[in-house]
């Protein structure tokens, strides 16, 4: 069984408050009086619970991380960026998916803040998030990633959006395609910002937008596996059906599975029939053949400038009246052979 901190203080003759004064150095005691503590300590192998020893402090060293789609590894790299950085402050990250489901999130957070986690990392299922005033009563510190929040102030990360897009479907102007596609997961903020991208390089170009090559999924979190035939799979199909597109521009890596399968089964061949690049950049897209090209983000750097932001909110001596910060991590165009 473990051992009492009074059976501490009982073996090494000094008080309980002693003992702690000693293990949480907030209080100097005479060196041996510390040695009769620590030798104690080591006889009965006392181990001191942290979390309770923090939240006597009024902190957990816990930040909440809500994801609102596990199943894209495009969030598990933001999450090996805020745990490296928190780890490195003496932090520890707690994970909740939300599935893309808003009242799966609200519970995510509810169950959180019931752990007194010292702060909120959110990429939110979606922009509105209103209902966290009803949720959070006091002054909890939030950051939010990968997509604009709403109805709710909070530092932000975000990719250059906009940029990124602008690059890809530039680029695909300039190999000679004048009748360029798109494909995204779903319609919101961050996709509306590489829609934008997509329409300016056309319109720089003095191409007119046709919203007949344009498509969206229904936002549903699936698996990998049913993603080869998901929306976007349906949506390529569509567009080479029903339109004379030559190359094609997703969103997102979740767009891009089932638009690369159904050109895959159908032996249509990249990039002679249709060339394709998607923003997000894998491990995976190298092994195709041919290799996709791709505007590659920087995960993990997100989930650094996040935690970073957060712990700022949670060590600066006046942050509760610091301006709320909106970061921007660039992006990178890496052309393969599907250009």
């Amino acid at each position: 069984m473990q051992a009492s901190i009074k059976e501490v203080a009982r073996l090494a003759g000094v008080s309980v408050a002693t003992v702690s004064n000693v293990l949480n150095k907030t209080k100097k005691v005479r060196p041996d009086t510390e040695e009769r503590v620590m030798e104690a300590v080591r006889k009965l192998n006392y181990r001191v619970n942290p979390l309770a020893r923090n939240l006597r402090r009024g902190e957990s060293k816990i930040i909440g991380f809500i994801v609102s789609d596990l199943s894209n590894y495009y969030f598990i790299d933001i999450a090996r960026g805020i745990e490296n950085t928190l780890r490195e402050n003496g932090y520890h990250i707690l994970i909740m998916d939300s599935k893309e489901d808003k009242m799966l999130e609200i519970d995510n957070i509810k169950n959180l803040l019931s752990r007194f986690v010292d702060g909120l990392i959110i990429a939110p299922t979606d922009e509105d998030c209103s209902s966290l005033h009803n949720l959070l009563l006091n002054d909890l510190p939030i950051v939010f990633v990968d997509r604009q929040p709403s109805n709710y102030e909070g530092d932000v990360v975000l990719s250059t959006n906009m940029d990124g897009a602008h690059a890809a479907v530039r680029y695909l102007i300039e190999q000679g395609h004048s009748k360029v596609g798109f494909i995204g997961s779903r319609f919101d903020s961050t996709m509306n910002e590489r829609i934008d991208g997509y329409k300016l390089a056309l319109q720089d170009a003095g191409i007119p937008v046709n919203e007949s090559y344009i498509r969206y999924g229904s936002g549903y979190s699936l698996s990998v596996a049913k993603q080869r035939h998901g929306y976007s799979y349906y949506h390529m199909e569509d567009l080479l059906e029903n339109t004379d597109i030559t190359a094609v521009f997703m969103g997102n890596n979740i767009s891009s599975v089932g638009a690369l399968m159904y050109l895959r089964e159908k032996g249509i061949p990249i990039p002679d029939r249709m060339a394709v690049i998607t923003y997000d950049d894998s491990f995976w897209l190298t092994m195709t053949t041919p290799s996709i090209s791709a505007i590659a983000q920087l995960p993990e750097q997100m989930g650094q400038e996040a935690a970073s932001l957060l712990l700022k909110r949670l060590q600066g001596v006046d942050a509760k009246n610091m301006p709320y910060v909106q970061k921007r991590v660039p992006t990178t165009m890496i052309i393969r052979e599907s250009i």
